[in-house]
């Protein structure tokens, strides 16, 4: 396992980190090509939007951590 990508990946923050994983996810090759071209183009759909101010993220801390 590369230790040095593993290291930056969890350097960015929570939300970025969630996109990231999806990109990596749906580039796994148990689907057909075309269910996964798909899903790519709607990640870094939600991701321009985002990055956008199109949408909003939620803290997941926020949401499943109470105080």
């Amino acid at each position: 396992m590369n230790t040095v990508l593993l290291d930056k990946a969890l350097e960015l923050p929570p939300n970025e980190r969630v996109a990231f994983a999806e990109l990596i996810l749906a580039s796994i090759d148990y689907e057909e090509e075309e269910v996964r071209q798909l899903w790519i183009k709607e990640v870094k759909e939600r991701m321009n939007a985002v990055a956008e101010g199109k949408a909003d993220l939620l803290d997941f801390e926020a949401l499943y951590h109470e105080d």
